[in-house]
């Protein structure tokens, strides 16, 4: 494929950032790249001939979600109940007749070609609980099972501990899950969805919600940014660590510098006022 960035190119970049080797979380389009020799397994098979373990966003509450229980209902949650009552009967619920289980490969539209490839993949290993991270390279394992039933970002949490990188691939901040955990770190709570249990019942998922406004962080980290070229496709790095620090703090001194631009958003509010309120549920409670 004439003009196709190849692998050994893509090592070469991850060179020049100084992230080769390191344990990696990706966000990237494919779109950024004129074209690339084997589409998203030339990006991942490049990071990995690194040494790097490479970690994607595998979402998937569009096929194992359900709807919230009558009797789990908590405020401040980005969710208009009577709404989602009203549109229940139109509203196509995978999770009603579907389960989730670290073997299944589905993952959320919005996410795109990168993270679907990864979770496809035979040798990648998908955080036990909730399906929200996947992982592929040397210490995958080490990664994702960081997944407790108490922090659904501890995946996240165990990149910053091993002095990981996030690594932007032809994508904004917007993409960043990390920019959520920092959200955590600043002492707001994720917003609680749900899927379905192995028993068949609801159980609670904690989630990242509107991400529009986080382009407004880029001055936060400016000062660990580092940028490469690819052909057209622009990278943005930043380690972990440092990254989560000064973006934690950041939202903790304007609290409002994550507010998108949609007046109407219900998240962005609920959000900077703290996340849900809890309300004592005898349910079981995957965080």
């Amino acid at each position: 494929m004439s003009g196709a960035t190849t692998e050994q190119e893509i090592a070469q970049v991850a060179k020049q950032l100084d992230i080769g080797g390191q344990l990696l979380c990706v966000h990237a389009s494919l779109r950024s790249f004129p074209k690339l020799e084997r589409g998203p397994k030339t990006l991942i098979d490049g990071l990995l001939s690194t040494g790097a373990t490479v970690m994607v966003a595998t979402m998937s509450g569009q096929w194992f979600g359900v709807p919230p229980p009558r009797d789990d209902r908590p405020a401040r949650n980005a969710i208009d109940y009577v709404a989602t009552d009203e549109q229940a009967t139109s509203i196509p619920w995978r999770g009603l007749t579907e389960i989730f289980d670290p073997s299944r490969v589905e993952v959320d539209g919005w996410l795109g070609t990168t993270s679907a490839y990864v979770a496809s993949r035979p040798d990648r290993v998908r955080s036990p609980l909730s399906g929200t991270f996947s992982a592929v390279g040397p210490l995958a394992s080490e990664l994702v099972s960081a997944e407790t039933e108490a922090d659904v970002f501890g995946p996240l949490r165990a990149l910053r501990d091993a002095d990981g990188w996030v690594v932007l691939v032809g994508v904004g901040l917007t993409t960043m899950t990390m920019l959520h955990l920092a959200e955590v770190e600043a002492g707001r709570q994720p917003f609680i969805r749900w899927m379905r249990a192995p028993d068949g019942t609801p159980m609670r998922v904690r989630v990242g919600e509107c991400s529009s406004g986080f382009e407004r962080l880029a001055p936060a980290l400016a000062s660990e940014e580092r940028r490469a070229l690819v052909g057209a496709s622009r990278w943005r790095a930043y380690p972990a660590r440092a990254a989560l620090a000064l973006a934690a703090e950041a939202i903790r001194c304007d609290p409002w510098i994550t507010r998108c631009d949609d007046p109407d958003c219900r998240e962005c509010p609920d959000a900077i006022a703290g996340g849900p309120i809890e309300q004592q549920s005898t349910l079981p409670d995957v965080v």
